[in-house]
């Protein structure tokens, strides 16, 4: 158990006369016990002070029992300093808060031998002034932290850590918790079962399991992860309606080193939903003709939300298709649960035509730059479109290197140029050795992979969530 690093400081006010013998010995009947904190914020419970450090309103007090009470409120780790005045009218105890900042939260990260709430009643019951929130750092968090090894070792490890670290309920978010983890042993995400699936995503839902499984157990993370991941699997099958029911999670048991934790997750499907109409609002130049054929789908099949994303990223590249290199697609979905049909609904973007500013082959060899001057015809001014995409392909395919040659393209948004920008790549599986023995140059090919920091040819088609 850790001891409590705190300092005590006594100023005792003596009515005048009372003195009847040596200071430790002298008797005390303040008729009101205050705790004061040093932090204004601090809620302090008087009762439950009163509780730990042994004292009672009315009864009668020497130095020895004062001292004692100010130990027994150190030892609860919550304070880093204490001090006390006291008379016939008041015993003021001034307290101030252990260091380590504001308090948070907990969040218990790996327990999963004991629910939360019945964890924290335990914790309650151990670490004295602890109600469920804690400092990063402080006597009082080491209690906590001792407490919890204290319950695994009763529950047959004796070896266990726990520590405390900072925690945020997103990514880059503000910290707004204290997370209370079983450092050792590890502790590790074992089998997990769905109840209630449909054979459609039975395959997904393996290789996500298999993904999730051996994972470092974080309750929190798992249950968003299965939440996230199981929405997605079956929305993208077209069950749009799924979801898991409170998961399931077994007491760790041991396995090798460690501890694995088996999950259960009830899955509620609904009904397969299904296109009932695809509406499409074209822009100039295109049609409706133009545009649907690049759908994926038709009105009948499963409404799959992945179908969607391919579609809406397919329409924008019509629209690259004919040098709008800037298209947006979007997609509205009115959704009818009462017959499980989707509408779809797709509107554009396109923006400005792009054409040609200037080819930069700066970056291929002399004469490898004389050659393709040699190929190459068009001017300036020239629309980056499909037929000027296959144009420059076939030019550098004619070209006669053993190195691959890679297309960039850096935008001007403003002037609607495109600077197309070639560079020089080593094929893979061609070796130094196959290229002295002259054997046959294969064709080169090009490719939408940008040089460093250049945006690559095609549009970005920047598809939008859609609405449901």
């Amino acid at each position: 158990m850790r001891r409590a690093a705190y300092f005590i400081t006594i100023a005792v006010l003596l009515l005048a006369g009372s003195l009847l013998g040596p200071l430790s010995a002298q008797t005390y009947n303040p008729k009101s016990i205050r705790f004061v904190s040093t932090d204004p914020a601090q809620h302090l419970d008087t009762a439950e002070l009163l509780r730990i450090a042994g004292l009672q309103e009315g009864v009668p007090l020497t130095k020895d029992d004062i001292e004692a009470a100010l130990q027994k409120l150190g030892d609860s780790g919550a304070f880093d300093d204490l001090s006390y005045s006291v008379n016939d009218t008041a015993l003021t105890i001034k307290l101030t808060p252990a260091a380590g900042g504001q308090a948070l939260p907990v969040r218990f990260v790996n327990f999963t031998w004991w629910q939360h709430d019945e964890l924290m009643k335990l914790l309650e019951e151990r670490v004295p002034l602890f109600h469920g929130t804690l400092p990063l750092q402080g006597n009082q968090t080491g209690e906590v932290e001792d407490a919890l090894v204290a319950l695994l070792r009763d529950k047959g490890i004796p070896d266990a850590r726990v520590t405390a670290l900072p925690s945020s309920e997103s990514p880059g978010g503000p910290m707004d918790a204290v997370a209370l983890s079983i450092s050792t042993p590890e502790i590790l995400v074992g089998e997990i079962h769905f109840d209630g699936t449909v054979p459609a995503v039975q395959e997904k839902l393996t290789a996500f399991t298999n993904e999730l499984s051996g994972r470092t157990f974080d309750l929190r993370q798992v249950n968003t992860m299965i939440r996230d991941s199981t929405h997605e699997i079956f929305s993208d099958a077209g069950y749009l309606d799924a979801t898991n029911e409170p998961i399931v999670f077994t007491a760790p048991h041991k396995d090798l080193a460690g501890y694995v934790v088996d999950v259960r997750v009830p899955m509620s499907v609904g009904p397969l939903y299904r296109i009932s109409s695809i509406a499409i609002h074209p822009e100039p130049p295109l049609s409706d003709s133009d545009l649907r054929s690049a759908l994926p789908f038709k009105a009948g099949d499963p409404a799959s939300a992945a179908d969607v994303r391919s579609a809406v990223s397919a329409l924008a590249h019509v629209y690259g298709d004919h040098a709008f290199l800037q298209a947006r697609a979007s997609a509205n979905l009115d959704k009818n649960p009462s017959n499980h049909t989707i509408a779809y609904s797709f509107t554009f973007s396109p923006g400005q035509q792009f054409h040609l500013a200037s080819i930069d082959a700066s970056a291929l060899p002399t004469e490898l730059q004389q050659e393709f001057s040699s190929l190459w015809h068009v001017a300036p001014g020239a629309l980056v479109d499909k037929d000027f995409q296959a144009n420059l392909r076939d030019t550098l395919q004619k070209l006669h290197t053993r190195m691959g040659v890679f297309v960039g393209a850096q935008r001007d948004p403003a002037a609607h140029t495109v600077v197309i920008i070639l560079q020089l790549r080593k094929l893979p599986g061609v070796s130094a050795e196959s290229a002295d023995t002259g054997a046959p140059i294969p064709p080169t090919p090009t490719t939408a992979e940008p040089p460093d920091a250049i945006p690559p040819l095609p549009p970005t088609p920047g598809p939008r969530r859609p609405k449901q």
